[in-house]
C-alpha cells in the first residue's frame, strides 16, 4: 500500500482464523501482492535482511500451499539442529548486530523482551534467568526478525488482531506437557480476546503471541472500517492451520483525506502519543544518542527542558510526540537507553499544516522550496548556488527571490479560492 501521504495510515489486521504462528504470520505477509500480482515482500530481499543475524546454515522455503481449500503461501526455515539454549541477551545482541532496519530491529527486540517477561512470570523467576528452549532456536529468531521486517517494509503504522482460537487438550514441550494455550501464551495475550477449547491442540505459539504483543492490540467490534483492503494467507504445518493478514487505510482517515484534497485544505488532524519523565545525572551524548533512537522508530518530535528535580540537582524533562502505533517500542527504548524508571503518557489530539516541497519559476531559473501554508522556505542548496554563480550575498539572493515567491503563492491561493467559490455557486 502506498504510504506517499503522510497523512494516511496503514493498518495490519490479522484474523487467526486457523490459529497463529510465527512461520504463519510470515506466510501471509510474503502472500500479499500489489495491483499488479507483485509480491509486496519479496523472499529474495528477506533472505538478504536476515542473513545480517549470522545464524549458521539456514535456508528459507517459500511453497504456493491451500489450507481449507484457499490458496496461500508456506513459510518454512530449515535449520540444522541445535544443542543448548539461547539467553535473552544473547539474541538480542545479535539482532542489534544485524542489517535489520532500526524499527524492525526494535520490534524484534521488543518481541523477545515481552516473551522474556511472560516466560519470567509464568516460572516466578527474574528476567535474567530465563532460557530460551523452542523460541531460542534459529529458525524462531527468524521467524520473528523475518515478520518484523516485511511489517517495517509494508510501512504497517499499525497491527490489530481479532479473537484467538484457544486451542484444547495438552501441547508437548521442553518443560513437559502443558496445557492449551501454553502458560506464557496466556499470559502474552492478557489483553486480547480468546475463545478457549476453539481448535484442537495448540492454535497459537509462543512465537506468534509475542509478535502480536509487540505489534498489535486487540481489535474492538465495530471500530474498523477500510478501503483498499488487501489481504495475504499464511500456512501452518497442519492441513487446517491457516491465518489471513489484511492490509487496509481506516475509512475515517480516507474520507478526511478526500475531504482535505476536495476542499484545497491545508490542515490536518490526527493524534499523537505525549510522553514525558524527568532525567538527572545524564550526559549531553546519551541523551542525543536517546533522541536518534527515538526518531528512528517514528517519533514526530523529541525535546529537552532544563529543570530543578529533587534536593535542587539540574535534570531535563523530555517530551517525545509519537504515533500511537508506536508507544510499546518508544516507551521500552526510553527506559532501556537512559536512567528513567517510568514514562508518563497521554493521548493528544493536534492540527497541523500540510507541508510539501515545490519548484517555483524566478528570474535565476527554477527554485525549491517548503512549503506549508502561506509559509514557506527556500532550499539553502538553491540559494548557495545562485549565489556563487551570480556572485552575490546569500542575503541578498534571498531578499529578490522573496519578492518572486510570495507573488506565486498568494496568485496560487486566491486560483484556489475563485475556483472554491465557482464551485459552490455551480448548481448540483
Amino acid at each position: 500500500m502506498s504510504t506517499a501521504n503522510s497523512s494516511a495510515r496503514t493498518v495490519g489486521v490479522v484474523d487467526p482464523f486457523g490459529g497463529l504462528a510465527g512461520d504463519m504470520f510470515l506466510g501471509a505477509l510474503l502472500d500479499l501482492r500489489d495491483g499488479e500480482g507483485q509480491a509486496m515482500v519479496e523472499p529474495q530481499w528477506l533472505r538478504g535482511q536476515l542473513a545480517s543475524l549470522d545464524l549458521p546454515d539456514w535456508q528459507l522455503e517459500v511453497e504456493a500451499t491451500s489450507r481449507r481449500h484457499l490458496g496461500c503461501t508456506k513459510a518454512t526455515f530449515v535449520v540444522p539442529d541445535e544443542e543448548g539454549h539461547r539467553h535473552l541477551p544473547e539474541i538480542r545482541a545479535r539482532i542489534e548486530a544485524s542489517a535489520l532496519s532500526p524499527r524492525a530491529k526494535a520490534m524484534a527486540d521488543r518481541s523477545f523482551c515481552v516473551l522474556a517477561e511472560a516466560e519470567a512470570a509464568v516460572h516466578r523467576i527474574p528476567v535474567e534467568r530465563v532460557h530460551f528452549h523452542e523460541v531460542g532456536a534459529a529458525d524462531a529468531i527468524l521467524d520473528i526478525c523475518g515478520v518484523s521486517a516485511a511489517l517495517d517494509r509494508l510501512g504497517v503504522d499499525e497491527l490489530v488482531c481479532g479473537a484467538l482460537p484457544g486451542g484444547s487438550g495438552t501441547i508437548r514441550c521442553a518443560h513437559g506437557d502443558m496445557p492449551a494455550p501454553a502458560p506464557a501464551v496466556v499470559e502474552l495475550l492478557t489483553d486480547f480476546v480468546v475463545q478457549p477449547g476453539v481448535g484442537e491442540g495448540e492454535m497459537v505459539t509462543p512465537t506468534g503471541a509475542a509478535l502480536l504483543r509487540a505489534w498489535g492490540r486487540p481489535l474492538r467490534a465495530g471500530e474498523l472500517a477500510g478501503t483498499r483492503a488487501l489481504a495475504g494467507y499464511g500456512a501452518g504445518t497442519r492441513s487446517s492451520s491457516i491465518v489471513r493478514v489484511s492490509l487496509m487505510e481506516p475509512r475515517a482517515a480516507a474520507h478526511a483525506n478526500a475531504s482535505q484534497s476536495q476542499a484545497g485544505s491545508d490542515l490536518l488532524r490526527d493524534e499523537v502519543l505525549v510522553l514525558e519523565t524527568h532525567l538527572d545525572d545524564e550526559t549531553p551524548e546519551r541523551l542525543a544518542w536517546l533522541s536518534e533512537r527515538l526518531f528512528e522508530l517514528g517519533a514526530v518530535d523529541v525535546a529537552y527542558a532544563p529543570l530543578t528535580m529533587k534536593k535542587g540537582r539540574p535534570g531535563v524533562a523530555l517530551t517525545a510526540l509519537v504515533p500511537p502505533s508506536r508507544r510499546e517500542a518508544a516507551i521500552a527504548c526510553i527506559l532501556r537507553e537512559s536512567a528513567a524508571l517510568g514514562v508518563r503518557e497521554r493521548v493528544s489530539a493536534r492540527t497541523v499544516l500540510a507541508r510539501h516541497s515545490e519548484t517555483v519559476a524566478t528570474p535565476f531559473g527554477p527554485v525549491s522550496i517548503k512549503r506549508a501554508g502561506e509559509r514557506y522556505k527556500i532550499e539553502h542548496e538553491d540559494l548557495a548556488r545562485i549565489a556563487r554563480a551570480r556572485g552575490l550575498s546569500l542575503q541578498a539572493v534571498r531578499d529578490v527571490l522573496r519578492g518572486y515567491i510570495a507573488a506565486e503563492i498568494v496568485a496560487k491561493v486566491l486560483g484556489k479560492q475563485q475556483a472554491k467559490a465557482k464551485a459552490e455557486g455551480s448548481p448540483g
